[in-house]
């Protein structure tokens, strides 16, 4: 174990060391400051302006900046429906794929718009090169930006004093695009093509096997020679298409939908531990840049750090756990000690659904950061972990992607949990609750806690219309507790903004299509409407001077409290639903 928190230890450190510059140049992006890219990117800037109509320097009230944020969206999600839809008629088919259902269409589009990429079909079977590249693509840099921009609103709104503007939304959206995601995806997109990922428009190539295979009647994959066999293949396709460039999206915007129906477990969008190293960062790098931005923003980097430590301090303890019980496995793996799972000469622990050059300490480590960002990529199957093992990424997303989340989106959730702590703890010691010199009113409280139980409550929602209809029993590839689970997973993954999967359940079912497509709108539009209200109303509060009575939201005890609250609120609202998934699961296998 010493080995895999050394492993986790580089990763963290290198995560922190890139988060931290990269905190100072986003705030000077967002602010329309010079940056070593401005030659570049301000007269693209200014140009894109021009085009659009679009005044700079506009100061809008929280209404129209959610009303564009809004219309946006909506247009987004029109335009990407009819481009799946009409893919049959659309140039850049070369594997000649029809257009989507109208079931699938509405819940890729709402996936793709909502920022949560979950993905009831496997991609390089399913898309074509344009709706991969014009269709999913363009979502993956534009929702991020939505995201970054809402948050940007809602930092104006906390150091605004008698005023209602709260900056441009589509000059937030631009600077956002060309300032921050199209950069750095194109540095990582270089250094996975580097790596090996295809980037072509090439029709899909055709290679030999290196050893056959059988599949038998029942579609069982089996020996060459095996006598049940009734066809042997000995010849694959492998898909081409530009991949390098939306897996670098995918990762840095927390996207995480897969070009590849087995995402990043693929060798082509993931080829090497360097590319594993590389990507796994990048589903964290912006979300922890924002919070120490969020802290020089305000002038007070002391509060930007308290709300990095609340978050890190519970990723990593999920990171230990899953790693703990990944690594230990299951009496039934083990076999009563019949069947070895220790490290000597091979990649101990439990190992179903991983792949064998990543092993337990990458499938963990990834499945931990993928849960705690809203990214849903990933480099294993979720569905194979340990009860326990697959129950902590899960309970990650239901504390409200909020342990660093989604790019935007993950901060204004904890900030509604921040404003939580600090009506609670003024109740404590007798005091009116502020934050940032801020009073906190009856307005101010409704929006926290929208913002605080959105996601538990979309997900039990979702999860109570799934279990309520008769055909959801046949999309399960397991019953019982484990068959809980897969639901309560899709639901999660949906509710949450998230995409992952736990990979044994078809939920490309009209009727899983359209609550799953309904739950990822409401979680990404309402919390999004309470952070920009919540916005607009501090905007227009006046600031109070700081005395000996303020309490501070800054120290060790202020973070205390923040987790504990959020373990309180978010975690206990989920944890019936737990009891009758992974932890049955768990209390079945040790009897």
């Amino acid at each position: 174990m010493i080995d895999e928190i050394f492993e986790y230890a580089v990763y963290v450190a290198f995560l922190i060391a890139c988060a931290l510059p990269l905190s100072a140049y986003i705030n000077k992006v967002m602010a329309g400051e010079r940056h070593f890219l401005s030659r570049v990117t301000a007269p693209v800037e200014r140009c894109a302006c021009r085009i659009m109509g679009i005044d700079s320097c506009e100061q809008m009230g929280w209404r129209k900046y959610l009303a564009s944020a809004l219309i946006f969206s909506i247009v987004s999600f029109v335009v990407l429906m009819a481009v799946l839809m009409l893919q049959g008629f659309l140039p850049l088919n070369p594997e000649g794929l029809s257009g989507l259902s109208g079931d699938l269409a509405f819940n890729t589009a709402a996936s793709f718009v909502s920022n949560t990429n979950w993905q009831s079909y496997s991609g390089e079977s399913t898309l074509s090169y344009f709706s991969q590249a014009i269709g999913l693509t363009v979502q993956n840099f534009v929702t991020p930006a939505v995201g970054m921009a809402v948050l940007f609103a809602l930092f104006r709104g906390l150091v605004a004093q008698n005023s209602e503007g709260l900056g441009s939304f589509w000059t937030d959206v631009v600077r956002a695009l060309l300032g921050v995601l199209i950069p750095l995806s194109l540095v990582l997109a270089v250094a996975d093509v580097w790596q090996g990922s295809p980037q072509n428009m090439s029709d899909y190539q055709t290679t030999q096997l290196v050893e056959p295979v059988g599949i038998a009647e029942n579609g069982e994959v089996v020996s060459a020679d095996d006598p049940s066999a009734v066809e042997v293949v000995d010849e694959m396709v492998v898909p081409m298409g530009p991949q390098a460039s939306q897996v670098a999206i995918k990762q840095l915007g927390t996207n995480g939908g897969g070009y590849n129906g087995v995402n990043s477990a693929s060798v082509l969008e993931n080829p090497t531990p360097l590319s594993n190293l590389l990507q796994c960062v990048s589903l964290l790098l912006i979300p922890v840049a924002l919070v120490f931005s969020f802290g020089r923003f305000v002038n007070d980097r002391r509060q930007g750090r308290a709300i990095f430590f609340s978050m890190f301090a519970i990723l990593m303890v999920a990171l230990l756990a899953v790693g703990y019980f990944e690594m230990a496995g299951t009496p039934q793996l083990a076999q009563d000690g019949a069947v070895y799972m220790g490290q000597a000469g091979q990649s101990g622990g439990n190992m179903e659904g991983k792949e064998t050059r990543f092993g337990v300490t990458d499938s963990a480590l990834w499945a931990t950061f993928t849960t705690a960002a809203s990214n849903g990529s990933v480099n294993s199957m979720h569905d194979s972990f340990t009860p326990m093992g697959g129950m902590v990424p899960m309970l990650l997303m239901q504390l409200g992607e909020i342990i660093f989340g989604g790019i935007g989106c993950g901060l204004y959730s904890m900030i509604g949990f921040v404003i939580l702590t600090v009506f609670i703890a003024g109740l404590m010691v007798g005091r009116t609750p502020e934050y940032l010199g801020k009073k906190i009113g009856p307005k101010e409280m409704r929006m926290a806690v929208v913002l605080a139980i959105c996601t538990p409550v979309v997900i039990l929602i979702g999860a109570a219309a799934m279990c309520l209809d008769p055909a959801t029993f046949a999309s399960l590839s397991n019953a019982g507790p484990h068959g809980f689970s897969e639901v309560l997973y899709a639901a999660t993954s949906a509710g949450a903004n998230n995409g992952s999967a736990f990979a044994g359940m078809n939920c490309n079912t009209p009727f899983l299509n359209m609550v799953l497509g309904f739950e990822m709108l409401a979680n990404r539009f309402i919390p999004m409407a309470a952070a920009l209200c919540l916005a607009g109303s501090l905007a227009n509060r006046q600031k109070v001077a700081v005395s000996a009575g303020t309490l501070s939201t800054a120290n060790g005890m202020f973070v205390f409290l923040l987790i504990l609250i959020v373990l309180l609120v978010a975690a206990l609202s989920m944890l019936p639903a737990l009891a009758l998934g992974p932890v049955a699961e768990q209390l079945q296998m040790m009897h």
